[in-house]
């Protein structure tokens, strides 16, 4: 593998904040929004789409796993694209992709064509994810990385947040046969309009000079320059420049970055496990114990998508002021105990509440401590792989969770801290371990 000497990475990193950084985290970070409104509006609306197409129950459950499937499928897709063609063409085609998918759900006939756009959504969510995470963290200055991606992270609860509310609003206002039809024709319709918005946003310069484009990198960073007033650093570091295929990439996140994906592997597994593990237990589980009717449970989670706004943007900033490692292991471990007081008689909306501050705001130091830890040239490949992993386990557990529920409440709530104490445990070992990314360039961390 050769390499580049070349300092415009270091002068990316040392620029202040300015419009083009608030923009560009807007026109991408919309998509953990967009990912929540999706998973939340679809719950919401199922059970009237599903009257008015005639779905079995199997068929309404394939609403929600078709969508997970092709999220699975765009994940490991656009994840090696990314890496191949660039993250910028990426996510233009990923967010096309999503809201075509969602825009045409609303004029689904059959099982068969509405099945087919849930997929088409999904692999675009699955390579959103992908393409942004690496965009984020090659273009935001390292010392606001952790804050910044972090926030975008807590941003699905807003959208959750909203999804709710719309859901709500929108099966008020219209009949149910045509409001679940409106909903997706607005999730849609949003999408298409931050489309256009992300037309501004330039090509990552760290990918375009590990693919060997120096001119092309040096001219973006030039322009950024411009609008941030100046150049503000004169050091320079080397870039290796990668070209191999995706066998040549996954036998070096397999062997040279094993113990990075095992780590991040884990922080995917354990974020998609408990979330989707407790709003399946809520409504199945909950309500049977604490005697929820069917109008306490969608303020329950109203509450814990707010808990998960708020807690996210606090840990995201710890992340940044005390480092990934001590917040991921407070955060994992604070997660875990709280879980424990769903067995202790007390309050459980306030439990649910203080339990959301921690358990949902996990992803925003997980993630971004997940995803910096890869050289530029296999970042988006390697994220979609941990996508994957994670995205299995939030369609497995749930279900374990529950048959556990289901032969006393108290195995289902073991089950879950389980969960909890596996993702401590792999922070622990990576708090010895691995690297404090705290501040530090993408190329230091990666070296």
């Amino acid at each position: 593998m050769r390499f580049i000497d070349t300092d415009l990475t270091c002068r990316l990193d040392s620029l202040p904040w300015c419009r083009f950084h608030t923009v560009f985290v807007l026109a991408l970070g919309i998509t953990w929004i967009l990912d929540a409104f999706e998973v939340v509006i679809v719950s919401a609306v199922l059970k009237p789409m599903s009257l008015s197409l005639g779905f079995s129950p199997w068929q309404s459950s394939l609403m929600v796993s078709g969508f997970l499937l092709g999220a699975i499928l765009g994940s490991l897709l656009f994840g090696y694209l990314a890496d191949r063609y660039g993250r910028k063409k990426i996510f233009l085609i990923t967010l096309l992709l999503y809201s075509l998918g969602t825009f045409m759900t609303g004029f689904a006939n059959s099982f068969e064509t509405a099945l087919f756009f849930r997929v088409l959504a999904g692999a675009g969510i699955g390579g959103e994810f992908s393409a942004i995470h690496s965009a984020v963290d090659e273009f935001v200055p390292s010392r606001h990385r952790g804050k910044v991606d972090g926030i975008i992270s807590a941003l699905w609860n807003l959208g959750s947040i909203m999804a709710s509310l719309s859901a709500g609003f929108i099966l008020s206002l219209f009949d149910e046969s045509f409001a679940w039809r409106f909903a997706f024709l607005l999730g849609g319709a949003l999408a298409i309009l931050v489309l256009f918005v992300r037309f501004v946003v330039p090509e990552s310069p760290r990918w375009l000079i590990s693919k060997g484009k120096v001119d092309e990198a040096r001219q973006i960073v030039q322009e950024l320059e411009k609008k941030a007033g100046g150049r503000y650093s004169q050091d320079s570091c080397s870039i290796p420049v990668f070209e191999g295929s995706i066998l040549d990439a996954t036998k070096l996140i397999l062997s040279r970055y094993r113990w990075r994906f095992v780590f991040s592997s884990s922080v995917s597994f354990t974020i998609l496990a408990t979330y989707y593990g407790i709003i399946t237990l809520i409504p199945v589980s909950f309500s049977k114990a604490f005697h929820l009717s069917s109008e306490d449970i969608p303020q329950m989670l109203l509450m814990g998508s707010a808990g998960g706004l708020i807690g996210g943007i606090l840990i995201s900033l710890a992340s940044d002021v005390l480092g990934r490692k001590i917040t991921g292991s407070f955060v994992s471990f604070m997660s875990f105990s709280i879980s424990l007081l769903f067995l202790s008689g007390l309050d459980v909306y306030l439990t649910y509440f203080i339990y959301s501050l921690f358990a949902f705001s996990f992803a925003s130091v997980g993630y971004v401590s997940a995803t910096e830890i890869y050289p530029s040239y296999l970042r988006a490949y390697a994220i979609g792989l941990i996508s994957i992993i994670g995205r299995l386990a939030g369609s497995i557990f749930p279900v374990v969770l529950v048959n556990l529920a289901s032969a006393s409440y108290t195995y289902g709530i073991v089950g879950l801290s389980i969960l909890w104490l596996f993702g401590f445990i792999s922070f622990l070992i990576w708090s010895v371990k691995g690297l404090e990314a705290k501040g530090k360039a993408l190329e230091e961390i990666t070296k």
